[in-house]
């Protein structure tokens, strides 16, 4: 792990702490549906679970650690990052945004070096837990494909 892993997962914390504290100055539900300090809940929590990660794991032995298959600022990485991106934003209207979404999530996981297995696994649970939160449980309108998603 490098040297400055630990500080910034230090800062995350904090911000994660400020974004907990700062949500239960809101409303968390009004009547059955999320009030305004539903998104800044689960955003610092999301974000402490992910900081905690980082500071509770073990260092990696530096002659070990395997180089990553595309450094994360290479020209190529992000010419393929921003190609992606647009392709599926391109695609949301015509394909639905959960379909557009899969392609996302499964490209940019291969581009970071991810397995194929990673990749699908990503492509496939991600935008369906977010389908289930965003289309069905807070009824918010998504662009639909011909596949009705």
């Amino acid at each position: 792990m490098p040297a400055r892993d630990r500080p910034v997962a230090l800062i995350l914390l904090l911000l994660a702490a400020y974004t907990i504290a700062a949500a239960r100055d809101m409303s968390y539900m009004q009547g059955r549906t999320p009030g305004p300090g539903f998104a800044p809940f689960w955003i610092g929590v999301g974000l402490a679970v992910a900081s905690l990660a980082i500071l509770i794991r073990r260092p990696t032995d530096p002659a070990r650690a395997a180089d990553p298959p595309a450094a994360a600022g290479s020209t190529s990485t992000l010419i393929a990052t921003t190609a992606v991106t647009v392709m599926a934003v391109a695609l949301a209207e015509r394909l639905g945004m959960i379909a557009a979404l899969v392609l996302l999530l499964g490209g940019l996981v291969r581009i970071f070096g991810g397995s194929w297995r990673s990749a699908a696994l990503t492509a496939v649970i991600l935008p369906l837990g977010l389908y289930i939160l965003f289309g069905r449980w807070l009824q918010v309108p998504l662009p639909r494909g011909p596949w009705g998603f």
